[in-house]
């Protein structure tokens, strides 16, 4: 195996890449956590590794498939393992690197549904600007969904996922400028003229594949 296929696939029909061996350690992780009778993290692993799989059938680019692989990683591993509670920064990188890494994503996959404009489609100033706009929104919107999760989680489900008034705005904040981050990336990654479908080995030129 060269330097090229090791870095870009494809390996082998099942296992393409390295991107595809993070996945199976989600689902390695699900599979000992549901030997081991714990259920309730074998079910949140199975969860996030089901996010990716369907990332991976939507042939998305390979640093976008890479971004939302390692997010749910972080929030997956960080949830089961308690690095939440054992490491308080943790909560802050995953605060910021989460809507950073998942932002672009949802918005490429919005793109793929023909829902907001290729991020190859057009290459003029305003449409980089709604690119921006669009994908910073999407970030701080999730974000601000999953501290409503949390103060009604708290409320009738009796977890402690909101420790107060600081903490929530903390993480509205850090969500924002990760969303900011990833929105940026994206405007980058449309400047370059690259699109939204995992390019084919081999080829250096732009995509000649469509959604």
């Amino acid at each position: 195996m060269d330097t090229r296929t090791l870095l870009l696939g494809d390996w082998t029909p099942v296992i393409r890449d390295g991107i595809d061996v993070l996945r199976l350690v989600i689902l390695g992780g699900a599979v000992f956590y549901a030997v081991a009778g714990d259920w309730g993290a074998a079910a949140l692993l199975a969860f996030f590794f089901g996010i990716t799989l369907v990332a991976r059938l939507l042939n998305l680019p390979r640093p976008y498939d890479l971004s939302l692989t390692v997010a749910m990683a972080l929030q997956g591993f960080g949830e089961v393992l308690g690095l939440y509670d054992e490491w308080l920064a943790f909560d802050d990188l995953v605060h910021f690197t989460l809507p950073m890494l998942t932002a672009p994503v949802v918005y490429i996959a919005l793109a793929r549904a023909e829902v907001v404009p290729d991020p190859r489609d057009e290459t003029h100033l305003p449409h980089y600007i709604g690119i921006a706009v669009v994908t910073a929104a999407l970030g701080i919107s999730i974000g601000a969904l999953w501290e409503v999760y949390e103060w009604r989680s708290d409320a009738w489900l009796g977890t402690d996922l909101s420790i107060d008034n600081d903490d929530t705005n903390g993480d509205l904040v850090r969500d924002s400028l990760g969303s900011l981050v990833g929105a940026g990336l994206l405007v980058v990654w449309a400047r370059f003229g690259w699109g939204s479908v995992r390019r084919i080995p081999g080829v250096n030129t732009h995509e000649d594949v469509s959604a």
